[in-house]
């Protein structure tokens, strides 16, 4: 897995509101887009299993700037056994891929359509990022980093959902950070370091 957003592990209570909007909007933005074909991949995060639990929930925002329809038909990844595709809001019941139409914007989301990631066969840390695959039919494979927030987390980056964790883990968000070697591994961008909030 990889390490990030040591921010808002470390100090995402002292953020405020305009504070944590320019991360998000600014480098955080360019960080988390992948292109593949004429399809972009944004802000792809997960809400961790929760204690005891071995599924996940994968979310992003799935541009089609194409004039082709395409369709998201699988999410592949060594840290869990399977994933299924819940890509039709409406039944989320049913296992069926995201479809695609072109030049639109397809989210996923909690409450709407989402990727199950089930069998997880690693903890998932919150706070760290987990390389996956993404397939789709047309556009093929992109390797993308995503995000890894808190089992109740409402979106992306959602600060509460972290202190919540962190006072339910026995973590305090003004503490020592976790150890870090120092080096992020990278695929298919660059991630902006982020200042850290003044005490």
């Amino acid at each position: 897995m990889i390490k990030r957003r040591e921010l808002l592990l470390t100090g995402g209570s002292l953020l405020t509101g305009a504070a944590l909007g320019l991360l998000r909007f600014g480098g955080q933005a360019q960080a988390h887009e992948y292109d593949v074909g004429k399809l972009k991949v944004e802000h792809p995060w997960l809400r961790a299993p929760a204690d005891g639990d071995d599924k996940a929930q994968f979310f992003a925002m799935l541009h089609n700037n194409g004039d082709s329809p395409d369709k998201l038909i699988g999410v592949k990844s060594e840290k869990f056994g399977k994933a299924e595709i819940h890509g039709d809001p409406k039944q989320l019941n049913l296992v069926t891929p995201v479809l695609l139409p072109p030049k639109s914007l397809t989210t996923l989301a909690p409450g709407g359509a989402y990727v199950a990631l089930l069998d997880i066969k690693k903890h998932l840390e919150v706070g760290w990022g987990l390389e996956m695959t993404l397939l789709f039919e047309k556009a093929g494979e992109v390797t993308i980093d995503a995000s890894i927030d808190a089992p109740d987390a409402k979106q992306a980056h959602d600060a509460e959902a972290m202190e919540r964790w962190q006072k339910a883990h026995g973590q305090d968000s003004a503490g020592p950070k976790p150890e870090s070697s120092g080096h992020e591994h990278h695929h298919h961008h660059h991630h902006m370091e982020e200042p850290k909030p003044a005490k």
